[in-house]
């Protein structure tokens, strides 16, 4: 799908009110992780047996992950939200609706990718080769989101996840296919890093909303592969 048939952004009008209220929890979501008054999202100390963490720990990170969600999907959910209120003229259900279930589908993807992090840190702690080596996993990270920021499909995914018009579940699951292979990135790298946390937010802010937005995916793959070979080759450090 080129831009020029992208679906027209409907005007904010009665969406206003719950767009500032989003915008505001959005904004105190981000003052809480600066703060660190919520403590640390490392999942290298939530697994650094191995084994999936109790659940209090668990609890802890996921309410953590949910300040991030909110964070960085709320913004860029403002005109599903505008679109929803304006076919609907319920605002508040709709910014509801909305919020509610990118935190869910959020939530669902991040205790999938614990799950598959546990699996990770076994493997690791059986390799003397690969405990030396850590490192690799974190460029590897980068190197998968920079394809798939590359990959022709992901444009096309990106558009797709532009359609206001889309229910609240679809919405979602298309902000999910558009925006995974970044919050890979964040999970891997740039939990305990707030610099990190705002790049990529930028990123997929703009990827998503603005109308040029689709051109920054190939750039921003070449990036993310020249900052693995960096670190691969010990000339940056990654969080």
């Amino acid at each position: 799908m080129s831009e020029a048939r992208l679906p027209t952004r409907p005007a904010l009008g009665p969406a206003i009110p719950p767009a500032v209220a989003l915008g505001s929890l959005a904004a105190a979501a981000w003052a809480l992780l600066a703060s660190g008054a919520t403590g640390h999202m490392s999942h290298d100390g939530l697994l650094g047996s191995g084994q999936l963490p109790h659940l209090a720990p668990l609890l802890a990170f996921l309410g953590n992950w949910q300040l991030m969600v909110a964070a960085t999907m709320l913004i860029p959910a403002i005109p599903a939200i505008a679109a929803r209120a304006h076919r609907t003229g319920r605002r508040w259900a709709a910014a509801s609706a909305v919020a509610a279930t990118t935190c869910v589908v959020w939530t669902g993807f991040a205790v999938a990718v614990l799950a598959g992090d546990s699996v990770l840190h076994r493997l690791v702690a059986r390799s003397p080769w690969l405990e030396e080596h850590e490192w690799l996993v974190a460029s590897a990270v980068l190197v998968l989101a920079g394809i798939v920021q590359l990959a022709p499909f992901q444009r096309r995914v990106l558009a797709s996840a532009r359609s206001a018009s889309s229910p609240p579940w679809r919405y979602a699951i298309s902000c999910l296919a558009g925006c995974w292979a970044l919050m890979l990135v964040m999970f891997a790298v740039a939990l305990e890093s707030l610099l990190w946390m705002a790049v990529l937010t930028v990123v997929m802010i703009v990827q998503r909303v603005t109308t040029h937005g689709l051109r920054l995916a190939p750039p921003v793959g070449v990036a993310l592969i020249s900052l693995a070979v960096l670190s691969a080759l010990h000339l940056v450090s990654l969080p």
